[in-house]
């Protein structure tokens, strides 16, 4: 009897819909798989025929009402459509952590050149110096925005990105 609700299982219904296949009502369904009770001799046939079809191999009854190869190209299609979004998003953000690198790398060859200035230049005016405030508070600006671990961030988000084409290719080849 227990194997009866395996049976169920496998073919994907529920006491109801048994029930009705058998032709029987659901509460001798479900006394049946707990074994208090026996189906009649028809309902007994029956799931004897259903019994046959789960044992058989798959290949002897390959699903003529389900097109396998017309669903195995739009799982491709699903696959190829994500390897393009992928690649896209890869486009991005190398682009971006391009972006940030030269922004903070800027930032970074400013700061030495107002380091530069105030070291070699002892005679700097207050109108330079006070340029050189403004343009020093904006590079530390740039290189607090486009630090490092912003850079780390985007790295780790690129080699994901390259991890996720891989498995997409894989997929894609099955």
């Amino acid at each position: 009897m227990n194997q009866d609700k395996k049976i169920r299982e496998l073919l994907g219904l529920r006491q109801e819909d048994m029930a009705i296949l058998l032709r029987v009502t659901r509460t001798q369904w479900s006394m049946y798989e707990i074994g208090k009770r026996d189906l009649p001799l028809v309902a007994q046939l029956k799931l004897g025929e259903l019994l046959a079809f789960i044992q058989e191999p798959k290949n002897a009854t390959i699903d003529s009402f389900v097109d396998l190869k017309s669903e195995e190209a739009k799982a491709k299609k699903v696959f190829e459509n994500l390897k393009l979004i992928n690649k896209h998003r890869q486009i991005l953000t190398e682009y971006k952590l391009k972006a940030i690198e030269k922004k903070y790398e800027a930032g970074v060859t400013t700061l030495r050149f107002i380091h530069f200035l105030e070291t070699k230049d002892q005679q700097i005016v207050a109108e330079q110096e006070m340029v050189l405030t403004v343009l020093k508070a904006k590079a530390e600006d740039a290189m607090r925005k486009n630090g490092l671990p912003l850079q780390a961030k985007y790295r780790f988000k690129l080699k994901s990105l390259l991890q996720e084409e891989v498995l997409l290719n894989e997929m894609v080849q099955e």
